[in-house]
């Protein structure tokens, strides 16, 4: 058995991108995390440590969007990194990164990268 834990619509006003205008001004992204963990008995007892805490998962992520560079891809794979490292339970999930607002001519959506781990 496994458990996911899922942070959905985390919403950073960060400086990512390869355009000066997105380093200057920035924009919004959004990020949804998933991370599968192995299910362990010692959840029934209501110990936090069989588990990840949402909120060091949070820290980790608002960490890593607060550096700006010029790939989401880059962006993502710092994430999933430091996930990995910090909860070394993690046996995979995925890192999704949307640019709200890409400055891509009459574009009426949103732009990202998924990585799957």
């Amino acid at each position: 058995m496994e458990f996911e834990i899922s942070l959905k619509s985390l919403r950073f006003h960060s400086y990512h991108g390869v355009l000066p205008q997105e380093n200057r001004v920035g924009n919004e992204f959004i990020v949804d995390i998933t991370l599968r963990i192995p299910y362990r008995e010692e959840i029934a007892d209501d110990n936090l440590a069989a588990t990840i805490s949402y909120a060091d998962v949070y820290s980790v992520v608002s960490e890593e969007m607060a550096k700006p560079r010029a790939l989401l891809e880059t962006v993502a794979d710092s994430i999933c990194k430091r996930l990995r490292a910090d909860f070394p339970m993690i046996l995979g999930g995925f890192v999704s990164i949307c640019k709200s607002a890409p400055p891509i001519a009459n574009i009426s959506g949103s732009a990202g990268v998924k990585l799957i781990f």
